[in-house]
């Protein structure tokens, strides 16, 4: 099959910014559009120019994703390729692995029945890398908890003292106290520490980032009344500079507070979330998935490939992002690949066939059009599945 563009599904939750994503497909609302999906989950399936749906192409001709992985993925894409625009904090979120994943769809048939508010949207674990494609500031994991009790002790002396230092015996302790806590109490350990940030000489901002003050403000404002306000102090911050990445396992807690990038996970959208939020929160089964192990926050490896394009290490037998700038590329293996153009052009020639693509446009790239050629004037960035032989 020959390489053919898609259309994505753009998402208007309200944490997202009205420019980056019109700047890239156009359709300027002034309205926030937070996600740009491309993919076959039935959240937001993409289409080809002639109206087919891409899970229906893909299911219909094994040579898409190859004869090998259209057995091992049951005709189905493993993984959902996004393009997110961050203006205010997500929701503190953690995702299952298969395992929980499985098990917890299973447990929810009969409220998915009813149509109850459910957990799990599909069976599939959500491991998830972004890159940037401008400065991102996210948090990630928990710091040790003798940091955070030793800034908690100094921000919020009061309210330490008296509350949070009995139930800071280990970070599970403390995540999980803090919600068994009265409104009223959460309340005036929020006022308290609203006030010590406020009279704080420490700086909101460190060049393009914001710094641990400066996503507690943000969340204050965003999240009145949210304890989750109080989390910068207790996970750790990472700063994307412009192609930088950031790999997370489905175990770990995060939210993104700031900035554009590419997304690249599993083919699911199970969210469990831990506050910074309006929507409902499901503590005993945030319990049962989430790690609260301290953890350090590396950034993503880097390495060049045969091809010459960049590869972020991603331990996932269902995905690998790559990225490629301007310049002349052959590419020789036959991995199915979503190719998007987050700046400029791009020309893909392949038997004797061609295909130009512009800024914010996407192409499904099959296995069987290996290989290929790509002429760039820009970034061009690929969800591919990959070779488990290489993994």
């Amino acid at each position: 099959m020959d390489i053919r563009k898609i259309k994505g599904t753009v998402k208007d939750y309200a944490w997202g910014n009205d420019d980056f994503i019109p700047s890239l497909v156009g359709g300027y609302t002034g309205e926030p559009q937070a996600e740009l999906w491309f993919g076959t989950h039935p959240s937001g399936e993409s289409y080809t120019e002639d109206g087919t749906r891409l899970s229906e192409l893909i299911a219909s001709d094994a040579s898409i994703l190859g004869e090998r992985d259209y057995g091992r993925f049951h005709g189905q894409l493993p993984l959902l390729f996004k393009v997110l625009a961050i203006a205010s904090p997500l929701s503190l979120q953690c995702h299952p692995d298969k395992i929980q994943a499985e098990d917890g769809w299973r447990r929810e048939e009969e409220k998915r029945k009813r149509g109850e508010a459910v957990n799990y949207q599909d069976a599939n674990q959500k491991a998830e890398v972004i890159a940037a494609l401008s400065p991102i500031t996210a948090m990630c994991g928990f710091r040790d908890i003798e940091i955070t009790k030793a800034d908690f002790a100094a921000i919020i002396p009061v309210s330490y003292a008296g509350i949070l230092k009995d139930i800071s015996t280990d970070i599970k302790s403390l995540f999980l106290g803090l919600y068994s806590l009265d409104s009223s109490v959460r309340d005036g350990i929020l006022k308290e520490f609203s006030e010590a940030l406020e009279n704080s000489s420490d700086d909101s901002w460190s060049g393009l980032f914001l710094t641990r003050k400066g996503i507690a403000l943000k969340c204050l404002k965003e999240y009145p009344g949210d304890i989750g306000a109080i989390f910068p102090y207790m996970m750790n911050i990472v700063n994307l500079q412009v192609g930088e990445a950031l790999y997370l396992k489905p175990d770990t807690l995060h939210a993104y507070v700031l900035g554009n990038g590419v997304e690249l996970m599993d083919a699911s959208d199970n969210v469990l979330r831990g506050g910074l939020t309006r929507k409902r929160i499901d503590l005993e089964e945030l319990e049962r998935i989430m790690s609260f192990d301290a953890s350090s926050a590396a950034k993503a490896q880097i390495e060049r490939t045969g091809s010459g394009r960049v590869s972020y290490d991603t331990p996932s037998e269902n995905f690998v992002l790559r990225r490629a700038s301007s310049g002349s590329y052959e590419v020789k293996g036959g991995r199915l690949s979503l190719a998007l153009v987050t700046e400029g052009t791009a020309r893909f020639s392949y038997k004797g066939e061609g295909l130009r693509l512009e800024k914010g446009e996407c192409a499904l790239i099959p296995a069987s059009a290996a290989p290929y050629g790509i002429n760039i004037r820009g970034t061009v960035f690929f969800a591919e599945v990959p070779d488990p032989i290489s993994q």
